[in-house]
């Protein structure tokens, strides 16, 4: 599963996980069946991405710049790669959706994400060593505790 492009930055996701699972302790009207039932799910894929998560957990101890920054790429290439997923989901909400606003508004929402993800798709693509090299290099010496 090492090729897999989300297995190298579990560790952030998992993280961001426990953080929203705590505020949905603090959320009232929702049975705490529900937010045990949560919290399971929540341990079980500790549990099954534990070499993952130790190993991500080792990378960020060695070293936390590099970590955060492969984990924003590769969340800027998840969300364009989800977008097959969104889009499909986006159209049958607004086809269903009562408030016509509402249904304009998240159509809006959906044309801008989209044109802003191809529009960073490409500068990325021409510029990509530039990038890289003010990532990894520039931005990262003037980071404190980066090095």
């Amino acid at each position: 599963m090492g090729n897999i492009l989300l297995i190298k930055s579990i560790l952030i996701f998992i993280i961001l996980w426990g953080a929203s699972l705590l505020l949905l302790f603090f959320r009232g009207r929702i049975e705490y069946f529900w937010k045990i039932i949560a919290s399971l799910i929540y341990i079980f894929y500790i549990w099954f991405f534990f070499d993952e998560i130790s190993s991500g957990f080792l990378s960020l101890q060695s070293g936390w710049y590099p970590v955060v920054i492969g984990f924003l790429k590769e969340l800027l290439s998840l969300s364009f790669i989800n977008m097959f997923f969104f889009w499909p989901l986006a159209l049958i909400i607004i086809f269903y959706k009562a408030d016509e606003i509402g249904a304009e508004n998240l159509l809006k929402f959906m044309c801008i994400l989209t044109l802003v993800l191809w529009i960073i798709f490409v500068i990325y693509v021409y510029f990509n060593k530039g990038i890289n090299e003010f990532l990894f290099e520039q931005l990262r010496n003037m980071i404190p505790f980066a090095n």
